[in-house]
């Protein structure tokens, strides 16, 4: 079942941020960032309709539920060590061994291959989320300039090639 995958995730911090110094008792958990990430994304609908475009955001909703739960089966692993192994077949093994659903399957392959608009979307919260946590962090003391300036870059880039427009600060 969807739910026994979430249960993998609701307690495993991130391991950025123990790498950074954040100690287990106060590093946010998958369950944590993929919570902020929804909310979020429920900030950035009502600029993108003021844009103009239109999207499926039950969609983009879906995605950002479902866009980590393979780490409960593969762990979080580090952004140096995902640049070093064969993400994609580390993902896709992942993806068979939590017996997804058909619609979950595809709704997570889109995000993973960022197929679609609302893929590049939920991707924007993701980042987005990273560098809110990332900022308290930093407020609280912790060493954690590389993630802070990589999901702020991260973000803005890709909100700007979105045309979705974000505060900076």
């Amino acid at each position: 079942m969807l739910v026994d995958n979430g249960m993998r995730v609701l307690w495993l911090a991130r391991t950025g941020w123990m790498q950074s110094g954040v100690p287990n008792c106060l590093a946010e958990t998958v369950a944590q960032h993929t919570f902020i990430a929804s909310l979020i994304a429920l900030d950035l609908f009502p600029k993108i309709r003021a844009s103009g475009r239109t999207l499926n955001e039950g969609k983009v909703l879906k995605m950002i539920l479902v866009h980590d739960l393979a780490e409960g089966v593969s762990g979080d692993l580090p952004k140096w060590a995902k640049d070093l192994i064969e993400r994609e077949e580390l993902e896709e093994e992942a993806i068979s061994r939590m017996n997804l659903s058909e619609d979950i399957s595809t709704i997570l392959r889109d995000y993973l291959t960022m197929g679609s608009y609302e893929a590049k979307v939920a991707r924007l919260a993701d980042l987005m989320a990273t560098w809110r946590i990332a900022i308290y962090y930093k407020q609280l003391g912790y060493d954690v300039d590389e993630i802070l300036r990589s999901s702020q870059r991260e973000s803005i880039e890709l909100a700007k090639r979105l045309g979705i427009l974000i505060e900076e600060g």
